[in-house]
């Protein structure tokens, strides 16, 4: 017990640091795509659209914040199964994660493309990793309603948009998507183009964590991202 909560705590620090720089290099290098893309004149309404690095720090927070509810024998952490594999998942997604401005203001993280299958033989498990792992700005991760010409924002679970609970959820909702559990099949099933699903999925962690997120230390706080 004492070595997994020693490798969850070097995970979560490892996690923090890769995503302020994973988030920093996409920034520039989507920044620079976007002036070759403003030159050529191909610039559409469809494209994805860059943002700074800004949003790094609320990102670490909800890293932290799963890892520090996945690292103990809890109904949260118990329903996500080994807790290596889980620390191993969320590092991995940390190094994909990208900040876009997507049209739908209710998505929180988009993961798209093709999969990858991480086998874990040795815990009877595995889990999988999307080529792609996006966070939108508009979505519940960074956003609420606030004036009435702006997109609706829904609630994450029984959670308002754009705060710790919210973004610790919807992390915890991925995560539900990546990881293999005893019987073979993902531990919550794919919801991209089903948002009753999407409900339900959200609904079924939320009442396996909820008491873990609700007992999380510090006030809820909301961030802007412009």
């Amino acid at each position: 017990m004492r070595s997994q909560k020693l490798l969850l705590v070097t995970a979560c620090l490892i996690t923090a640091e890769i995503v302020a720089a994973n988030l920093t290099a996409n920034a520039q290098q989507r920044a620079v795509e976007l002036k070759g893309e403003r030159n050529s004149g191909v610039i559409g309404a469809a494209r994805l659209t860059p943002v700074s690095h800004k949003g790094a720090e609320p990102l670490e927070r909800a890293l932290r914040d799963a890892i520090s509810i996945l690292a103990k024998n809890n109904p949260c952490s118990r329903f996500y199964g080994d807790r290596k594999i889980v620390a191993e998942v969320l590092t991995r997604l940390a190094t994909q994660f990208q900040l876009h401005l997507l049209r739908n203001s209710r998505t929180g993280i988009e993961m798209s493309g093709n999969f990858t299958y991480f086998a874990q033989p040795e815990r009877h498990s595995g889990y999988r990793l999307f080529a792609e792992a996006t966070i939108n700005t508009r979505g519940p991760f960074f956003k609420a309603k606030v004036f009435p010409s702006e997109p609706y924002v829904p609630r994450v679970g029984s959670f308002g948009p754009n705060t710790r609970e919210a973004r610790v959820l919807i992390l915890l909702h991925e995560l539900g998507h990546l990881v293999e559990g005893q019987d073979g099949r993902w531990l919550i099933p794919d919801d991209g183009n089903a948002p009753e699903i999407s409900l339900q999925n959200t609904a079924l962690i939320e009442a396996q964590c909820r008491v873990q997120i609700l007992s999380l230390s510090e006030p809820t706080n909301q961030i802007v991202l412009n």
